[in-house]
């Protein structure tokens, strides 16, 4: 700590000292604390901007990205924004630079969840890049919007448009270039991840952490090793993945930044309940939650949905319900993605059931089946194989290429030092060839026989999926038709109780002789024939059970309908003193309905006569 302290008070002693000001070293100092120490780098920028009216637009420009980068990196978005703007405005002039501050601007709107706002920046920028053949730019820009296309669950999208940067970026000898090769690649390891290719995922994420630590990429590596660690929980390494993401939550502090720690912690939180550890999950979770919910977070919904769960797990209901409408209740709930807004709507449904909240229950069940439908409806994406395949195919080309170059010199070589030895050296070319044609005939057929078992594992995988997806949906959709017998069963004996006290007030005026007695007696039962109690409760059973009364005429057309009627009662399991009540009738009549029922379709058992029942 005191050794954090000492560095950040290093520049403030240099600027203290009444030394010229040297616009090239603040730069320099600038650009080796941004991305590393972002609140050295600050003070830098300030004596920037304290001289702005010596410096060209261009340098103004520059200095209000970094302060940009400065509040992204601290999840301050407005305020990056607003710089960013002013970037913007300040390099009009000069396309590249320009372009450059309208990437940053994408990044930060992305950053809030306004994909579509993100999107439109980023073609201005592609525009401006393309108008000055700026390869590099392009690259830049193809990578961003591959982010929001995986952001938008467009991982078809994303994909095409990190092999179109990774195709320009790879053929650069630049080496600064290298940067950017490395954060796409990385952002394709993302794609790998979100399609559950975890293998090669955690390839692509190994090969990027040097990288970008060599780079002192700092924000983009403890960012990686989110994802990394993340990434680890799905093959069963807990143990090396709680390390990273410790490495990831301690190393972000230095940025100030609450959303990716609240994202690391949460990554914590989700090991340690999979490990059945509530107590501390809950610690991890509830340090996430109070670090994102003052920050305006496209992930506040899922981080507040995983508290949620388990919540509903250790039974704290009531706490699920503050988290509930603190999520419902965020501004930015219209930029949060259907799979984070589905998953919420599943555990707050659970959340209300547990509470007796019937209606809302009901409510985010249905809005979760809505949102499922929707997802199911897009086109599915590339498989894992083929992108895996495509990507490989890039790497093997380069490989070959770099080959047959070095093959074509050591030939020139030989023939211009053995040329007594041409004819013989061109029997062995032509027999390489043919070896090579044979060879490369078994590898297509072995590879064709390869990609047809993918298919077929594939197309299994993929059944399997629309399987547990339809067993959900018939889930949830019982669990919609039981709440909605519990309400119609609960309004049908308030009813029976409702009729059987005016009916014990009418017996109870009956004593009487006077008129007034008589009268009361008279409206009440006028009421009774008023009020068609039956029509109203047979309309709701029918929205819940619509091919009941159908199907049991079906299979029993000796039954009349006052008989599917008395089933209808059944149906809901009603007692035969509550089905009494609500008839008027006496219990040994219920009792003797129910047998002549039995009798007409030649049952004799009760347990048998109500599964027959219950299943129709």
């Amino acid at each position: 700590m005191l050794k954090k302290v000492i560095f950040l008070l290093i520049p403030m002693g240099i600027f203290a000292q009444n030394k010229p000001f040297d616009p090239i070293k603040t730069q320099e100092r600038i650009t080796q604390y941004i991305f590393s120490k972002p609140d050295s780098a600050r003070i830098y920028l300030e004596v920037m901007l304290k001289n702005n009216h010596l410096l060209h637009d261009t340098v103004i420009a520059k200095n209000y990205n970094n302060y940009g980068i400065y509040y992204s990196l601290t999840s301050k978005h407005d305020s990056a924004k607003i710089f960013f703007n002013k970037a913007v405005l300040k390099s009009a002039k000069y396309p590249k630079n320009k372009a450059g501050s309208l990437v940053n601007l994408s990044i930060a709107y992305r950053n809030s969840g306004d994909y579509k706002t993100s999107l439109e920046y980023q073609e201005d920028a592609l525009k401006l890049y393309e108008s000055i053949d700026y390869e590099k730019g392009k690259a830049i820009i193809y990578g961003e919007m591959a982010s929001n296309y995986a952001y938008m669950i467009d991982n078809k999208s994303a994909t095409k448009y990190l092999l179109k940067g990774i195709d320009i970026l790879s053929k650069s000898t630049d080496k600064a270039d290298r940067r950017n090769l490395v954060v796409q690649k990385q952002k394709l390891a993302n794609i790998y991840f979100k399609l559950e290719n975890f293998k090669f995922a955690i390839d692509l994420y190994e090969e990027c952490l040097p990288a970008m630590k060599e780079v002192k990429d700092l924000k983009n590596y403890y960012l990686t090793l989110i994802n990394y660690g993340d990434c680890l929980t799905y093959v069963k390494n807990n143990t090396k993945a709680k390390k990273v993401l410790m490495e990831a939550a301690k190393g972000l502090e230095d940025f100030h930044n609450a959303e990716f720690i609240s994202l690391a912690n949460s990554k914590l939180g989700k090991i340690a309940l999979h490990e059945r550890k509530y107590d501390l999950s809950s610690v991890y979770y509830k340090k996430a939650f109070d670090g994102i919910k003052n920050v305006n977070s496209f992930r506040f919904m899922l981080i507040g949905a995983e508290y949620i769960q388990l919540l509903n797990q250790i039974g704290d209901f009531e706490k699920a319900l503050g988290i509930i409408k603190l999520v419902e209740n965020s501004p930015n709930r219209k930029t949060f993605n259907a799979e984070d807004q589905m998953f919420f709507y599943e555990v707050s449904a659970i959340t209300f059931k547990n509470t007796n909240i019937k209606d809302k229950g009901i409510e985010a069940l249905e809005k979760a089946i809505i949102i499922k439908d929707s997802l199911a409806k897009v086109n599915k994406e590339t498989t894992t194989e083929e992108l895996q395949a495509k990507f490989q195919t890039e790497i093997q080309h380069e490989k070959n290429t770099s080959l047959k170059q070095k093959n074509e010199l050591l030939s020139q070589k030989v023939n211009a030092q053995r040329r007594n030895y041409i004819l013989i050296g061109s029997g062995i070319v032509v027999i390489c060839i043919m070896g090579f044609a044979v060879s490369r005939t078994y590898w297509l057929k072995h590879k064709l026989e390869k990609a047809k078992l993918t298919e077929a594992e594939t197309e299994k995988v993929n059944l399997l999926e629309r399987n547990a997806y339809k067993k959900k949906i018939t889930e949830d959709q019982k669990q919609i038709i039981q709440l909605r017998e519990q309400e119609l069963t609960s309004m049908t004996l308030q009813l029976a109780n409702l009729q059987d006290q005016i009916s014990s007030i009418i017996e109870s005026e009956s004593s009487g002789s006077n008129s007034k007695s008589n009268s009361v007696k008279s409206s009440l039962q006028q009421i009774i024939k008023q009020k068609d109690y039956w029509k109203e409760f047979s309309i709701k059973f029918g929205q819940i059970h619509p091919d009941f009364n159908d199907k049991l005429q079906e299979q029993f057309p000796i039954l009349t309908k006052n008989d599917i009627n008395f089933c209808s009662l059944l149906k809901l399991n009603l007692s035969n003193k509550e089905i009494a009540t609500l008839l008027q009738i006496s219990h040994e009549s219920v009792i003797t309905k129910k047998y002549r029922i039995k009798k007409k379709i030649n049952i004799q058992d009760d347990n048998e006569f109500q599964k027959i029942i219950s299943e129709i």
